[in-house]
């Protein structure tokens, strides 16, 4: 048997145990962790390990966000309820200062891509007089009136529902289109 100079048996077994001692310590620890993130991830234990779950939306409570700047105070209030169809938004078209007969070709215009819930037909609104397009929608329908300012068309502003509705709206509705000049 030859042994090369500065070596013993009893090094190389020496080196063999702290090879597998180190191995084992490794694997430990990648069990320990294994557990861990299992505990952090699974927590419903009513079903089996690998049953699918189904998902569902949670329902959402209203959140009120406020935010200050340089003494102006925002606040953004996000309805749990979901968004209302075209269809079911109530909207009535105003002219605001537009030529005569705009109105009515915006009423139309919005009848054709869904927004069929009309209450009156389109109308003047007296002593109103605005450049361009707006939409007007209560606060609840923030969603719903991004929406609509896309159908009514690029350059359209919105604008908060006024506290005194014009006197020429004879029914309940949810937004304003006002047709500017």
């Amino acid at each position: 048997m030859s042994r090369t100079p500065g070596s013993s048996n009893g090094d190389v077994a020496r080196g063999a145990s702290f090879a597998a001692a180190k191995g084992a310590l490794l694997i430990g620890l990648a069990v320990v962790i294994g557990i861990v993130l299992l505990q952090q991830v699974d927590n419903d234990t009513k079903r089996p390990v690998g049953a699918a779950t189904a998902t569902t939306k949670p329902k959402t409570k209203p959140t009120t966000t406020t935010a200050s700047s340089a003494g102006a105070t925002t606040t953004t209030t996000v309805a749990s309820a979901p968004a209302k169809s075209p269809a079911q938004l109530r909207v009535i078209v105003l002219n605001g200062g537009a030529a005569s007969g705009l109105a009515a070709q915006m009423a139309t215009h919005l009848k054709q891509v869904g927004y069929t819930s009309q209450p009156q037909d389109a109308n003047n609104w007296t002593d109103h007089r605005q450049q361009g397009n707006s939409v007007l929608c209560k606060p609840a329908f923030q969603r719903e009136a991004a929406a609509l300012s896309l159908a009514v068309g690029q350059g359209t502003t919105m604008a908060a529902y006024p506290s005194t509705p014009p006197a020429v709206i004879q029914s309940e509705v949810d937004c304003i289109v006002v047709v500017g000049g």
